[in-house]
């Protein structure tokens, strides 16, 4: 024989319950409220732990493209976001630098470093001297070195003997000078500041030869 089954009380025969019964319905909302309020606590909760893992958050300027060296920062090159401040790395900007120009290469998503970009209203090539060098162009012409920016080169001149004596015509006027810039008719150096008078005096008084090297 088989059990006749009891049908389940509709949403409007409950609701009529609780109608007729407000003892029923204060416990129901009760149940509601404290049901509500522990999943507000666990994600309260969840936050604080992943604020107290990651710690304070500060603005951090972050490529959005890839920037090469000699780059000028435009719009839509970096955005401001928060990042944990524990992964934000010494020297990264918080703000805006448009029209600054690139020195080092910065990848898409990482933090700007201010090390990274040359001051404000410097030039490309200005921005490419490395701490402490001044810039000097040394004339090029047929059978010149196959040069690139980056390349370390020693600077030499070669007088008249009659001018020297005995010493040696040939000498050197800058050692491991880098190479900032190649143009059709010039390289640019970067010299120290004690250098480059020695390589401006070698260019009227000689013939100035550049030397490939192999350390900087």
């Amino acid at each position: 024989m088989s059990v006749p089954t009891v049908p389940r009380p509709t949403v409007g025969r409950m609701r009529f319950r609780l109608a007729r019964r407000p003892s029923l319905f204060w416990l129901a909302a009760l149940v509601l409220a404290v049901a509500t309020g522990l999943s507000v606590a666990r994600f309260v909760g969840d936050a604080r732990a992943e604020a107290a893992r990651w710690g304070k958050v500060r603005p951090t300027l972050v490529a959005t493209v890839d920037l090469e060296p000699g780059a000028v920062l435009g719009p839509g090159d970096a955005r401001v976001e928060a990042r944990p401040l524990a992964l934000v790395p010494s020297g990264a900007l918080a703000g805006q630098s448009e029209g600054q120009t690139v020195v080092d290469a910065i990848a898409e998503g990482e933090p700007v470093l201010a090390t990274r970009l040359a001051p404000a209203g410097s030039s490309a090539l200005a921005a490419a001297l490395p701490a402490g060098t001044v810039g000097i162009a040394v004339p090029t012409g047929a059978g010149a070195l196959a040069l690139t920016p980056g390349d370390a080169v020693d600077v030499l001149v070669t007088v008249h003997p009659d001018s020297l004596g005995s010493d040696e015509p040939t000498f050197p006027v800058a050692r491991s000078a880098v190479v900032v810039e190649v143009g059709e008719e010039a390289v640019t150096l970067a010299v120290s500041d004690t250098e480059a008078p020695r390589v401006a005096f070698a260019l009227t008084a000689g013939v100035v030869t550049l030397v490939l090297t192999a350390s900087r």
